[in-house]
């Protein structure tokens, strides 16, 4: 079994990082594992000891370089790549995304009976997902049925390939999808391509346990004490009002990685304690919250808040007197 990592990154962004987390946390664990790094020709040409981007080589036993016309951007790149990574590693893998931190051994995936197999967004059916209204009408913007059909949606952060046709042609189907995604309806997300390209072979991938791919805060946390992986969802800190959870995904701390060009050791002893890298955090449990967090009006409030905080407080104490005339009335 193989580990596939796919990074395009530029000197400016923290991706490069990021993967050097993930690869080196992954070593720890795996000291003969095989793993391959897939990269583009510009992001290859980047690791210079300039850039303090040679790091990656001692611990990814091959880097492969993909190259691309000077126009195709670096998400496009990104996408290309992992929509078709059958065609540049051979036989079996487990690709990992690189905002990732590895928690142990993985070896014993092989021995999951399915094919192809991921694991299940925020580690619920389609109907319990906060997500389940934005899903759908992504999917009918640009005229795809999987999601709805299959009841689901898999992340594609950790995906399972076993070498023979199922494989190869879930892959090809997903970069065919995705080809048009992009290039016709203007979507690059892949996500709702790989589950388009499920359904369109027959609902063939497994479910994999959530330990594999264990979303802390995405209902992971009761995957927590057993997880394989831990994917941190770096893609989400990236608004200035957003405060990392996980220590791991703090920019700070990856900058220090940026400017050492290796893992500082108190890094390093995070990322072999990953379980307990948490920062203060609230936890939401009122139902009626929850599905309203990412509602346009939340947002807006909280721009309001941010912005116009006199208005923010008119609005409150309005809403406050309101919600006490309901509770006279209610008792």
């Amino acid at each position: 079994m193989k580990y596939v990592y796919v990074l395009t990154s530029t000197p400016k962004d923290l991706y490069y990082e990021q993967c050097l987390m993930s690869v080196w946390s992954l070593r720890q664990h795996m000291r003969a594992a095989e793993i391959i790094v897939l990269v583009d020709d510009k992001t290859k040409a980047s690791f210079t000891p300039e850039n303090k981007r040679v790091e990656l080589y001692k611990y990814a036993s091959r880097i492969v370089s993909i190259d691309f016309e000077d126009k195709v951007t670096n998400v496009e790149r990104s996408r290309l790549i992992k929509t078709a990574i059958p065609d540049y590693v051979e036989g079996s893998f487990l690709y990992i995304d690189c905002d990732t931190i590895i928690c142990d051994d993985l070896s014993e995936i092989e021995n999951e009976p399915f094919a192809t197999a991921g694991i299940l967004d925020a580690h619920c059916l389609l109907d319990e997902h906060i997500h389940k209204n934005y899903f759908l009408k992504r999917d009918k913007k640009l005229g795809f049925k999987g999601t709805k059909e299959a009841g689901l949606n898999i992340n594609g952060g950790i995906i399972l390939a076993k070498e023979g046709e199922e494989s190869r042609s879930l892959f090809k189907t997903w970069n065919e999808v995705w080809k048009y995604s992009a290039y016709k309806k203007h979507d690059l997300h892949d996500q709702s391509a790989l589950n388009e390209a499920n359904f369109r072979t027959g609902l063939k991938m497994g479910h994999l346990d959530g330990k594999w791919n264990c979303q802390v805060s995405h209902g992971g946390l009761q995957f927590l004490k057993e997880a394989k992986i831990i994917h941190y969802y770096s893609s989400e800190f990236s608004g200035k009002n957003y405060v990392p959870y996980y220590k791991l995904a703090d920019k700070t701390l990856q900058n220090r990685i940026k400017k050492a060009g290796s893992i500082p050791e108190d890094i390093q002893n995070m990322i072999l304690d990953p379980k307990f890298q948490f920062n203060y955090v609230h936890l939401i449990n009122d139902r009626r919250i929850v599905d309203i967090m990412q509602s346009p009006l939340t947002f807006t409030i909280a721009d309001i808040k941010a912005k116009l905080p006199f208005l923010f407080k008119i609005m409150e104490g309005q809403a406050a007197f309101l919600r006490s005339i309901g509770k006279k009335l209610k008792r």
